[in-house]
């Protein structure tokens, strides 16, 4: 399923939800959302609309920075759609549009009516399906970006002991590296503490343990002792945050990265 949520005030963002009337389209599912919600998700969906009531100063510029900082860890589409006051749309488009990894999949536009806002979407929607359809083919939807790291034997060696005698990742072998509670772990995943007790290494939660299990290669370069002190230091190149604090507020792509850049001699 293909994901539309309208990001906005509660009333004007299901009026907004309403005016494009994506709701019973086939293959989609669509909400109306805060930037709360936004900022406490792992990554967008696959479509973000924005409508903001004062049609834009610093209310859209926290928007638009807390959706530029997802779009480039998300694994969906991460189209976003955002209407504003056309004079500051012409003002700052340039502006927004670098705040972006990807600004190919931004566009601002001046408030418009209903009719301009089904049509908006519904133009990217093809684009949206080409996207889908070429990031599957690349990976999990729910797993890691792939890193030249996953074709060195020596590196993927030193996570073997993560993984339980039927090859999966083991949440129980992992939250005894990092020292972290199982439930924390759990609740990381968005499984049951009950599910991950049960069956530490089952099949649902392997895409979650990955980012884990890719974090750990860092062991090729320190202790254990010393990767769990890194785990808890924080990090210049992290914006002063732990790693730590990063994996478990949805920025787990964030810290594998780094330390891909890391292992590979190419931090940022």
């Amino acid at each position: 399923m293909k994901e539309l949520l309208v990001l906005g005030e509660a009333e004007l963002a299901a009026g907004t939800l309403r005016d494009i009337g994506f709701s019973k389209r086939k293959g989609w599912t669509t909400g109306s959302v805060n930037l709360h919600t936004i900022v406490r998700r792992r990554w967008l969906p696959d479509v973000t609309v924005v409508e903001v009531s004062q049609g834009g100063g610093p209310e859209f510029d926290r928007v638009a920075g807390a959706l530029a900082a997802k779009q480039n860890t998300s694994q969906a589409a991460a189209f976003v759609l955002m209407f504003t006051s056309k004079k500051w749309a012409e003002k700052n488009k340039i502006k927004v549009l670098k705040r972006f990894p990807s600004p190919d999949r931004v566009r601002l536009y001046p408030f418009s009516s209903k009719e301009f806002k089904k049509a908006a979407v519904e133009a990217i929607e093809p684009n949206v399906e080409v996207l889908r359809a070429h990031l599957s083919k690349l990976q999990d939807p729910e797993g890691p970006r792939l890193s030249e790291l996953d074709k060195m034997q020596k590196v993927l060696d030193t996570t073997k002991d993560l993984r339980s005698d039927r090859g999966n990742l083991s949440a129980k072998l992992i939250s005894d590296l990092y020292e972290i509670p199982t439930t924390q772990l759990a609740r990381g995943l968005g499984k049951t503490k009950q599910t991950l007790f049960k069956t530490p290494d089952g099949d649902s939660v392997q895409a979650g343990l990955e980012y884990f299990e890719r974090i750990a290669r860092l062991r090729i370069a320190m202790s254990d002792a010393d990767f769990r002190k890194w785990l808890r230091t924080p990090n210049p190149l992290l914006d002063e945050k732990t790693p730590l604090e990063l994996i478990f507020s949805g920025k787990e792509q964030v810290v594998a990265d780094l330390v891909a850049d890391m292992i590979t001699g190419r931090p940022n």
